[in-house]
C-alpha cells in the first residue's frame, strides 16, 4: 500500500511540473537537450528541497513513537493534507488563465520562480508523507523520476501541440485526493483487523 501511495503522490505533485513544461514547450523555437537537462535539474532540485523540508517538519511530531490510536489520528491528518492539496490544485487550475507568450528559448528565471512556487505543494505533501510514515528514500526517488519524466514529456507536448486543455492538469489534484482517500481507507481497514 505504501508504494501505491508514493506513486499517487509522486504523479499528483508532478502534474504542476508538467504544466510548466508544456507552457515552456509552446514557446520554443527548437528543443535543446542542454536546456531541457537544466530545466529538469532546476525543477527536481526545488522538489527535493521542499520534500526534505516537509519531512523535517513532520519529524518534529515523532509519530513513530506514538500509540497506535494517536498514529491513526496523525495518518488521517496527513491524508486530509493530501486531500486539501488536491482540492486547492483543482480550484487554482480552474481559475488559471492562459497568458500568451512569445519566446524562442527557455526562460530559466521564470522556471525557477514557478518551480519554487509549485514546490509549496511538495513541502506540504512532504509533511503529510512524514506524518504518514512513508519512506523518505522511495518518495524522493519517485518524485524525482516522475518530475524528470513529466518535464521531458511536457516540453515535447507543448512544442508539438501547443497549449493543451487545462482539464488535463486536474489530474494532479485528483491523484492527491485519491492518495488521501486510499490512506484513510487503508488505516480504517488496518484498525478493523
Amino acid at each position: 500500500m505504501e508504494l501505491l501511495l508514493i506513486i499517487l503522490i509522486g504523479f499528483g505533485l508532478a502534474f504542476d511540473v508538467f504544466s510548466i513544461a508544456v507552457t515552456q514547450g509552446c514557446v520554443l523555437g527548437s528543443v535543446r537537450g542542454k536546456s531541457m537537462t537544466l530545466m529538469c535539474l532546476i525543477v527536481c532540485g526545488w522538489q527535493v528541497v521542499a520534500l526534505a523540508l516537509g519531512y523535517m517538519i513532520a519529524s518534529l511530531i515523532d509519530v513513530e513513537s506514538a500509540s497506535v490510536d494517536i498514529q491513526s489520528v496523525w495518518i488521517i491528518f496527513g491524508s486530509a493534507i493530501l486531500i486539501a492539496l488536491g482540492g486547492i490544485k483543482i480550484f487554482l487550475t480552474c481559475k488559471k488563465e492562459a497568458v500568451p507568450e512569445v519566446c524562442t528559448e527557455m526562460n530559466f528565471r521564470k522556471i525557477c520562480g514557478i518551480a519554487a512556487s509549485t514546490s509549496i505543494y511538495t513541502l506540504f505533501a512532504g509533511i503529510a508523507c512524514g506524518i504518514m510514515l512513508l519512506s523518505k528514500l522511495y518518495t524522493g526517488i519517485m518524485i524525482c523520476a516522475v518530475t524528470v519524466g513529466l518535464v521531458i514529456l511536457g516540453v515535447y507536448v507543448g512544442y508539438r501541440n501547443g497549449e493543451i486543455d487545462k482539464k488535463v492538469y486536474w489530474g494532479g489534484g485528483v491523484l492527491l485526493i485519491v492518495a488521501g482517500v486510499v490512506a484513510i481507507l487503508n488505516r480504517i481497514a488496518w484498525c478493523i483487523n
